[in-house]
């Protein structure tokens, strides 16, 4: 008898340290997951908000007064999209560079609030430069006043603000067991960005 009751609590604990070691696991594969996916989101965001930030500081670069039509640099700005006048290629020839948000059914990922982001010179072939589930922009004048968009004077554009939000395309499911109430039943890794009062340097020669 003391031999079997020894078997018994033997297969007890041994069952309690296969269950320790699982949820070890999980939690451990979660937390790499996670931090696997913040490192992911955080080089997307950055790669895209360098692209962004360098172009728009140096908008107009090239363009006399004389070159640009009354609207100015700015030549059309909205709150997921801006077009400017600049010389990209610093060969005098004054180009039209767009920024777009796309839509979400643009792509397809696990994540459903990706959209691409769009670039395009000329009206020629538009290019993603990055997925974000966020992009808005606020335009200012001179005086800090904020612009209501879509404008019709986008000439009177002197700052712009940009917010950005980068996710990771895949989720992280969680056990049914693990969520108790008003929690989510997935998790992405999420980046954000803030652009306050951006301006080109080419405005201040105007």
């Amino acid at each position: 008898m003391p031999a079997l009751l020894d078997v018994i609590i033997s297969m007890i604990l041994g069952f309690t340290i296969i269950l320790i070691i699982i949820n070890a696991n999980v939690i451990v594969s979660e937390g790499w997951f996670m931090y696997n996916g913040e490192m992911m989101v955080q080089q997307m965001l950055i790669s895209t908000a360098t692209l962004l930030e360098g172009e728009l500081r140096n908008m107009g670069f090239g363009v006399e007064k004389d070159q640009t039509t009354s609207s100015g640099i700015i030549l059309f700005a909205d709150s997921t999209r801006l077009r400017f006048a600049t010389d990209l290629g610093r060969d005098g020839t004054i180009n039209e560079v767009e920024y777009r948000l796309g839509d979400t059914t643009d792509v397809s990922y696990q994540n459903v609030m990706i959209r691409p982001l769009y670039r395009s010179v000329d009206n020629g072939d538009e290019y993603v430069i990055g997925m974000v589930t966020e992009f808005t922009m606020r335009f200012f004048n001179r005086e800090g006043e904020k612009l209501t968009v879509p404008m019709t004077s986008p000439g009177n554009v002197y700052l712009i603000e940009i917010q950005m939000e980068v996710q990771y395309p895949h989720a992280l499911y969680r056990d049914p067991w693990d969520i108790t109430e008003d929690q989510p039943d997935a998790f992405y890794a999420t980046s954000r960005w803030r652009q306050t009062r951006l301006s080109s340097k080419n405005f201040q020669t105007r």
